[in-house]
């Protein structure tokens, strides 16, 4: 014998403000989604409809750059996380261009030490030769 499927009465809710896992929404594709800013905390995250889905992208903004995109609304810890990647990935290659000149510089150094050297050295034969 089936147990019958009550549904709870809004009174006797355990979980006001949800949805229950019986109800169903009509979804019109044609209907314009919205596709302004919102503030997750102190982060900016635009927001784009995905075609022909009722799904939306959700990018994460760091300035002017996206630095994370997920298609469930983004929370301050997702913010937070893809902001300090972006800012660690910037350092790193901050760190390896500030690498790369100190090895240009030396090489430069080097170079400009050798020079002096031959000149030196061509100075004085031009001077025994004279």
């Amino acid at each position: 014998m089936t147990k019958a499927y009550i549904q709870p009465t809004p009174g006797n809710d355990q979980r006001p403000g949800t949805i229950s896992l019986m109800s169903t929404t009509d979804y019109d594709p044609n209907t314009p989604r919205p596709t302004t800013p919102l503030l997750v905390g102190k982060y900016v995250v635009h927001r784009k409809p995905l075609a022909r889905t009722p799904l939306t992208n959700y990018m994460i903004m760091f300035g002017g750059v996206i630095v994370g995109t997920q298609v469930s609304m983004p929370s301050v810890a997702d913010c937070d996380a893809a902001s300090n990647r972006e800012r660690n990935r910037r350092a790193a290659i901050e760190e390896a261009q500030a690498a790369r000149t100190a090895k240009i510089e030396a090489c430069n150094a080097k170079a400009r030490a050798t020079r002096a050297k031959r000149k030196a050295a061509n100075a004085s034969r031009a001077k025994e030769a004279a």
